[in-house]
């Protein structure tokens, strides 16, 4: 079962645990993950984090209780998992606006979407394997050891790069991550590719290729999927982005980098790789 369907699992599994103690780390050993790729993964796919789910959802099928039946507020209450009226009442109103009393008082009849259904707006959120919920990240300098060419020939650049990193492997590295930076010149409509390691110090034999410290948009991307849509779901969520972030430059030209860490299997059907967008306000 690949980690989107795990997810789906997930978000239908909760739908029918409401009433029971719901925590990130239970569910994320229910389907074998670790806590900390579970809460980021589940944030990306659904756009909010787990517990705020989980209370959204609470207070949908409370929303439902109220309106179908007599039940009493605090009875209700205890249903979904809290555990008293007063604080059932609190989320309640932040989430509707009204009181539960009010919101019953005024018999509004409201639509709760069933997982499945959920399940499909959610995993519509992946572009070409490109999960369209960044994880916002900051770096200092990098700099790279490796070889660059023409951005047409970036199979070529890749061999280059390991036939050399095989034969005198470089002493100053940081990591066995690689990295792979696209550089557009919208000038003259060229694309440079770099392919390299990240190092402490310069080292022979390799081309140097340093990038200030800046922040980025972190995207993840199952290669599985393909990578036909990344740059248009990447440029969909600059516009669309409430926090106003807008593309970082490297000396007035487009880039964005590629980082292969120990999650990248290049025979994997879980193979993923990071996307970084650098971005400022």
């Amino acid at each position: 079962m690949n980690n989107f369907c795990k997810i789906s699992e997930a978000i239908k599994y909760i739908d029918a645990h409401l009433n029971d103690t719901l925590s990130v780390g239970a569910i994320a050993e229910q389907f074998a993950f670790s806590p900390y790729y579970f809460h980021r993964l589940f944030t990306s796919v659904v756009g909010k984090s787990m517990i705020a789910y989980v209370r959204d959802r609470r207070i949908a099928f409370a929303c439902k209780m109220l309106s179908e039946t007599n039940r009493k507020v605090l009875d209700i209450a205890l249903d979904f998992g809290f555990d008293s009226a007063q604080g059932f009442s609190r989320t309640f109103k932040s989430i509707t606006g009204m009181s539960p009393t009010e919101y019953r008082s005024r018999k509004i009849v409201p639509c709760v979407i069933p997982a499945a259904e959920l399940v499909k707006r959610f995993t519509n959120r992946l572009k070409g394997g490109i999960l369209m919920n960044p994880n916002m990240i900051k770096k200092e300098k990098l700099i790279l050891a490796g070889v660059s060419g023409s951005g047409n020939e970036t199979a070529e650049i890749w061999k280059r790069f390991i036939k050399l990193y095989k034969e005198a492997p470089p002493t100053e590295k940081v990591s066995d991550d690689s990295y792979e930076v696209r550089i557009y010149d919208s000038t003259t409509e060229e694309e440079t590719v770099f392919v390299g390691c990240e190092i402490n110090s310069e080292c022979n034999g390799y081309e140097i290729f340093q990038i200030p410290a800046s922040e980025y948009a972190s995207f993840d991307v199952y290669v599985k999927e393909g990578y036909g849509s990344e740059n248009d779901a990447m440029e969909e969520w600059l516009v669309s982005n409430e926090k106003g972030y807008v593309r970082n430059l490297l000396d007035g030209k487009l880039y964005c980098i590629e980082h292969y860490d120990a999650r990248y299997d290049d025979s994997g059907d879980e193979s993923i790789v990071e996307i970084w967008l650098p971005v400022k306000k």
